[in-house]
């Protein structure tokens, strides 16, 4: 009987068996080893580290982050306060993003149109733009883009008095499907484009800003004016008289995406950006900019 295994037959010592057992087990396991070392290698080889990210690279370098802004205030996402403060639900969202990058910040306003600020971020004179920016077709042919931060639907403002003389006894809705006349629009903006898509019946008149483009509504110079749903109903909250004279009309299921410009090679930086939107968990729209501001951006300096 063998008293190191309690078994008959020959006797040998356990440390023995033990040690062969490992001597041939060895080699699988070095094997195994040496593919997990080789597997991890590969996928850390490709992370992007910051000195492979150089738009991000640029900004912690420079210790300043470039924005490219509208020069005319567009509350409630970027104007300035009472006290001169520059703020809005752009300001703060980017200021945000700032503080989390440990950068100070800089906005340039020197953007006469909206197409100019991203021309900046094309041209790299900013490290990225954001004012309401529409995420368009020919814009993200030229800039990256992040995820829309906001949906808002087009709308229109439309002169009562001069579509009361386009009704020809049929309803309001149908009159407005067929409205013909001149179409208000910011010029060198996206709604020249989405004005050509969707009014392609009316005559396009571009004017250089929205305050223009109201006056020119309210004198009957035009027959309506197109924008987005924010900007359209904005005119009505902040006087509850222009209801009056304008009918405000939402386009269903017909979306202006907006987004963040960012320069073709800032791939990384638009996943740690759009990681940082994720995280604030926002879902903004039109209603709840305009009707629960102080909310929103209590949110915003939570995070």
């Amino acid at each position: 009987m063998n008293k190191a295994t309690g078994c008959a037959g020959y006797s040998f010592p356990l440390n023995i068996v033990f040690k062969d057992a490992i001597m041939k087990t060895l080699p699988f396991y070095l094997i195994c080893l040496l593919c997990c070392v080789f597997t991890f290698s590969t996928f850390a080889a490709q992370i992007p580290s910051v000195a492979q990210a150089p738009a991000l690279s640029k900004i912690l370098n420079r210790g300043t982050l470039r924005v490219a802004m509208y020069h005319k205030d567009t509350p409630p996402f970027y104007y300035h306060d009472a006290q001169g403060t520059l703020t809005g639900v752009d300001v703060e969202l980017i200021r945000g993003f700032a503080d989390k990058l440990g950068v100070n910040l800089i906005f340039d306003r020197s953007a006469k149109t909206l197409n100019q600020a991203i021309d900046m971020v094309a041209e790299d004179k900013a490290d990225l733009a954001i004012c309401k920016l529409s995420i368009t077709f020919d814009r993200a042919s030229r800039v990256l883009f992040t995820r829309p931060y906001i949906r808002l639907r087009k709308g229109l403002l439309v002169n009562r008095i001069l579509l009361q003389q386009q009704l020809n006894n049929r309803s309001k809705i149908e009159t407005i499907q067929t409205l013909q006349g001149k179409l208000a629009v910011i010029g060198n903006s996206s709604y020249v484009g989405y004005a050509r898509q969707r009014f392609s019946q009316m005559t396009l008149v571009p004017y250089p800003n929205w305050q223009e483009a109201i006056q020119a509504l309210k004198a009957q110079e035009v027959i309506a004016a197109f924008r987005d749903e924010a900007e359209i109903k904005k005119v009505i909250v902040d006087n509850k008289n222009n209801a009056m004279s304008l009918l405000t009309v939402v386009l269903e299921k017909d979306y202006d995406p907006k987004g963040i410009a960012l320069p073709p090679n800032g791939h990384f930086l638009r996943a740690l950006l759009e990681s940082y939107l994720d995280n604030l968990s926002l879902e903004l729209n039109a209603d709840k900019v305009l009707f629960n501001y102080d909310d929103v951006i209590n949110q915003i300096h939570r995070y």
